[in-house]
């Protein structure tokens, strides 16, 4: 039986926190959130489940999310959202909402960008998509159950609804579980950016792309 998909909803934000943050640290111990929160655990978690519900409505906000659920919880998400409609900008407003709302200091924003710096360097420009899929987890528990095959199969049929025609989605470099579940839906490797210094920041040479037509 296929499981159960459905949009995510508010109550979601604490396993939508989990779920950005798992995601970003893929198979490394740390990731993109790590970088910019600066904080442990708790902390990150708790900016990101600030973001999840912050507006300007980003694509990490939970109206950007499909939920799969098993035996009646969530566990397995993933977002998506179409890059010309905001897209990483729009999620740098909401970002700065959170960090207000924290109390940052500008200092606290200064030591952000100077960890940030190394993942800067190796974002890969866009290449045309419209529709993009980002922050793919489920709780480990419930893996190797077809989850994220049944969250990606919804997400590109709903690309195709949308009208789009080019789907990307970016992964880690290294993160060779992933890639094979995304190159079985269809995806295949588009571009890589790395460097030492992302390396030495996060355990991953860099980020790598994929995309597929719809």
């Amino acid at each position: 039986m296929d499981p159960k998909i459905r949009r995510a909803t508010r109550d979601d934000a604490e396993f939508l926190a989990w779920v950005m943050l798992a995601s970003s640290r893929s198979h490394v111990a740390r990731g993109i959130w790590d970088l910019i929160i600066g904080a442990g655990d708790a902390g990150c978690l708790d900016y990101l489940k600030r973001l999840a519900v912050a507006e300007p409505r980003s694509l990490c906000h939970y109206d950007s999310f499909r939920v799969a659920e098993a035996g009646g919880r969530p566990a397995a998400a993933l977002c998506v959202f179409k890059p010309g409609e905001g897209g990483w900008p729009l999620a740098a407003n909401a970002m700065a909402n959170v960090q207000r709302d924290l109390g940052w200091s500008n200092a606290d924003l200064e030591a952000s960008w100077q960890r940030m710096a190394p993942a800067l360097a190796c974002f890969i420009p866009e290449a045309g998509e419209d529709w993009s899929i980002e922050f793919v987890a489920t709780l480990p528990d419930y893996r190797r159950r077809g989850l994220v095959d049944a969250l990606l199969r919804q997400a590109i049929q709903e690309g195709v609804a949308c009208g789009c025609k080019l789907a990307q989605i970016t992964i880690l470099a290294g993160n060779e579980a992933a890639q094979k579940a995304y190159e079985k839906c269809g995806f295949r490797v588009h571009a890589e950016r790395g460097s030492n210094e992302f390396r030495s920041a996060t355990g991953a040479p860099g980020f790598r792309s994929l995309m597929r037509e719809l």
